[in-house]
């Protein structure tokens, strides 16, 4: 029962030779400042976890939920599965 906005977060993905990191504000403190780059704008995505308790492999369709009146609204999402919950950063 954490509050959202003190979770540690810290995802790494590699794709296609490109390296993506999203991690939490207080997180990103702890790289040197002219380490990483980061959004041109300072836009903040905020996270968003889905459901109270890890989501069942037999629930399907959630991502197409979240993601398709997020699209209708022009709003980016960054969507992250784990184990144990799913998150929507938007």
């Amino acid at each position: 029962n954490q509050d959202l906005d003190s979770i540690t977060f810290f995802a790494f993905s590699l794709i296609d030779g490109y390296i993506s990191i999203v991690m939490d504000a207080e997180t990103q403190k702890r790289f040197p400042s002219d380490l990483l780059l980061t959004s041109s704008t300072g836009e903040l995505w905020r996270m968003v976890r889905i459901g109270g308790q890890p989501l069942g492999f037999d629930e399907c369709g959630i991502v197409a939920q979240i993601a398709e009146p997020l699209a209708a609204a022009d709003i980016s999402a960054y969507y992250i599965s784990t184990f144990n919950f799913d998150h929507a950063l938007v």
